[in-house]
């Protein structure tokens, strides 16, 4: 049933209503965060420092909260800024791994894979970390997929800014239905249910899924771009969103892995039908694009942004790709630059092949998510407005077995051995690896741990609970279109659309049943919303820029998504609407 709130004022359709001035306050650490990220003035740490303590004061003073709530809601949300610093170490240790051995020269190869550059781009920023998200969520697709696009010669705070839109719709899905089963249980579907949560989440992401690849080419190279992507935004786009209704029906928990590797065939596919080429041109394509966006373009990379007109600049300061030769021979120079791009891909080729084997056997999966769990146990806790936050044994638990970061580890540990046999591994390596890895990861870790906090405190001190409430009592029959900025709120806050669906999927629920609707469609809305949301969770996007040793910018990749996620959100809240209007 809907949470009552003490200081409410009445009922709207059932629905307990909560004074304007408690919803102003309650929303009002999210407006705070937000406006801060968006001013830029400070650092993200002092940004999360300074949410944290409005957040802790407003939670004692005005929701009820007494030290111990506080408390415990601060610790449960650094334990999840610890659970995704196991992400974010080891995604960083294979970016210096690859670095090492030839990321540079694995740019400039995934370059020139499609005839065209906003096609690599789409390769790199939607549809390779959408099948990523498939089998390994929670910040892994981003860190991996913004090195490569640097590599590619794109700046860093776009580079975490396009794939944050172009895979977005593969987290509802993705993780293995993670996110999706969350919403399932929460609000307690039953199977025929659960069926229709499937199908009615599978058309919102769908459309989602070529919208993104169509946002991602704009956010690139303008309308030029989208253009210039036609052949994969009409091909390879529809593909993945009808693929992932096909499974979804079937068994949610791989949809968004098969739509992903569906994407990915399509595009070996694409590579064989020839089309005119834009790669290597000189000031056409890539050339244009950077002189158009010369301020993002790191220092170090102007230089090389600045080539001659008939010189594309494919890598960071890189320079352009060896010519062949006369004869159409490769050179010995192409060879080596061949061979270095191979050894760059053998960590994320195997991180692929891993996270299938672990994770697509149902039996295997289960095991591994189910042993070896390390989590802290928390008591009770209650405010004085009736939110009520029950005693957890094991919160959140880190499956040692199968977290995204030991399967990130565990493709290291191999790339390392491969090189090793190859002769393109030396020990003397390891310093600088370690040195780069510490380095980045040091200067975003307090940022995570701090944004995390924000959330446990808005969660276990009732604040997002009243946002929500709210919003579905003042907009009553209304509400289908408010449903997936629920979501959306609640992923932003948390930085997980999993997270955002146990806070919210048994409210939206509920509202269904008040107002009546069918709750699958106002599911889809939220969970929609929630990858939407998702994308601009501060605590995601320095996930990412510390990917890219930029952890600074995330006021610059925040700017850059906001107008690309609203234009998603207004596509959810359709799709919500119209699947309400046809079930009602």
């Amino acid at each position: 049933m809907p949470l009552l709130f003490d200081n409410a004022t009445g009922t709207v359709g059932g629905l307990a209503t909560v004074p304007v001035g408690t919803w102003a306050l309650a929303v009002s650490p999210v407006v705070l965060l937000l406006a801060l990220v968006l001013w830029g003035r400070f650092s993200t740490v002092v940004n999360a420092v300074v949410t944290v303590l409005y957040s802790a004061v407003l939670a004692l003073l005005v929701f009820g909260a007494d030290p111990l709530t506080v408390g415990v809601g601060l610790g449960k949300g650094a334990w999840v800024g610890i659970w995704i610093l196991y992400v974010i170490w080891p995604a960083l240790l294979m970016h210096h791994l690859a670095s090492h051995v030839g990321m540079a020269s694995l740019g400039r190869a995934l370059s020139t894979l499609l005839p065209r550059r906003t096609e690599n781009v789409l390769l790199l920023a939607w549809v390779l970390p959408s099948f990523i998200q498939g089998v390994s969520g929670f910040g892994t697709p981003i860190a991996v997929a913004a090195p490569l696009l640097v590599a590619l010669g794109i700046s860093k705070a776009r580079a975490v800014a396009l794939p944050l839109i172009g895979y977005h719709w593969a987290v509802g899905f993705g993780s293995m239905g993670s996110s999706f089963y969350m919403g399932a249980l929460t609000a307690h579907l039953h199977p025929l249910e659960q069926g229709e949560y499937a199908a009615a989440s599978a058309i919102a992401l769908g459309i989602n899924a070529v919208l993104a690849g169509a946002l991602v080419a704009v956010m690139d190279g303008g309308w030029r771009g989208l253009v210039e992507g036609r052949r994969m935004l009409l091909v390879v786009g529809p593909v993945m969103a009808l693929v992932q209704a096909g499974v979804a029906g079937l068994e949610p928990g791989i949809g968004a892995l098969c739509a992903g590797a569906s994407g990915v065939a399509m595009v070996m596919l694409l590579r064989r039908w020839p089309g005119r080429s834009t790669v290597g041109r000189g000031a056409a394509s890539a050339a244009s694009v950077d002189v158009r966006r010369s301020d993002e373009v790191p220092v170090g990379q102007r230089a090389a942004s600045r080539a001659p007109e008939g010189q594309a600049q494919l890598g960071p300061a890189a320079g352009p790709s060896p010519a062949p030769s006369d004869e159409g021979v490769a050179t010995p120079e192409q060879d080596h630059t061949v061979e270095r791009a191979r050894a760059a891909a053998v960590p994320y080729a195997l991180l692929a092949l891993v996270a299938l084997a672990i994770f697509l056997p149902p039996a295997l999966r289960s095991w591994a998510k189910s042993h070896l769990l390390v989590g802290p146990s928390f008591p009770a806790t209650t405010t004085s407005l009736g939110t009520t936050n029950p005693a957890v044994e094991l919160y959140n638990p880190l499956a040692l077995l199968g977290h995204p970061g030991t399967i990130l580890l565990i493709a290291c540990a191999g790339s390392v051995a491969v090189w090793w046999r190859s002769g393109a591994w030396s020990p003397r390596a390891w310093a600088p690896v370690w040195r780069g890895t510490v380095r980045q990861a040091w200067k975003s870790s307090p940022s995570v741990v701090l944004l995390a906090s924000v959330a446990g405190v808005l969660v276990d001190s009732g604040m997002v609970r009243v946002v929500a409430q709210g919003a579905a009592a003042a907009t009553g029959s209304a509400y289908p279109a408010i449903a997936p900025l629920v979501g959306a709120l609640g992923s932003f806050i948390t930085g997980s659309t999993t997270s955002s669906n146990a806070l919210f999927s048994s409210l939206q629920a509920d509202i269904a049943h008040l107002v009546g609707d069918r709750p699958a469609d106002l599911l889809a809305g939220q969970l929609a919303g929630g990858n939407i949301g998702n994308s601009l969770a501060p605590v995601v996007i320095v996930l990412g820029l510390t990917a890219v040793g930029a952890a600074r910018r995330a006021g610059d990749v925040l700017r850059m998504t906001l107008l690309p996620a609203a234009v998603l959100l207004v596509s959810a809240m359709a799709t919500t609407c119209v699947l309400v209007a046809l079930h009602s």
